[in-house]
């Protein structure tokens, strides 16, 4: 393949919705970060959740695995959200954003797991299948496509094409001081236990 990927192999967003509109503006509302790093880590946390999940035929609702996406580093910068540590004020603001809104019929648990349960770099006995997808997408992420849980190359590299890295370092180092400030032992039980 050469080093033009053709429009067929670009990654597609989710359908327009309620969902993926606010799931837009919440994120607008709630990142502090200027430029694309934040924003395009979370639209290829999408992509790769929803390709790991067609292979692994999880059947998810892409608006709301769009809203997940979009959300699940929120709680390290949200000032409104309470929780013990960052995924538990994700999962806050989840709720507290999707209050009055028609969402699709999921399991609130298995909401939960996909919020709470994304950054483990250890396996979690009892893991659903979707919240699995957004670990495992997590770690795609994070290894710049090293890692592919089954994934072909060619399925994962348009979508760190199409949604450059930007400014993620700089974001992921905000991250890092917010959280060894705030909460440092999430280092150890949010993210290995």
């Amino acid at each position: 393949m050469d080093a033009t990927i053709t429009t067929s192999l670009l990654p597609q967003p989710p359908a327009p919705s309620a969902l993926v509109n606010k799931a837009d503006e919440v994120f607008a509302a709630t990142s502090p970060y200027e430029g694309v790093g934040l924003r395009h880590h979370c639209r290829r946390l999408y992509h790769l959740t929803s390709a790991l999940m067609e292979l692994r035929g999880v059947e998810f609702d892409s608006s709301l695995a769009y809203f997940i996406a979009m959300v699940h580093d929120l709680g390290l910068v949200s000032e409104q959200d309470q929780g013990v540590n960052y995924l538990r004020r994700s999962l806050a603001l989840f709720h507290r954003e999707t209050s009055g809104m028609t969402l699709p019929e999921v399991d609130p648990e298995i909401i939960e797991q996909c919020i709470v349960y994304n950054h483990r770099v250890l396996s979690v006995p009892g893991l659903c299948d979707a919240a699995e997808c957004f670990r495992n997408a997590v770690m795609i992420e994070h290894s710049h496509g090293l890692l592919r849980f089954g994934l072909e190359r060619e399925q994962v590299k348009p979508i760190f094409k199409a949604y450059p890295r930007g400014n993620f370092d700089r974001v992921l180092l905000d991250f890092t001081w917010r959280t060894i400030k705030r909460e440092p032992l999430t280092l150890v039980r949010g993210i290995f236990l």
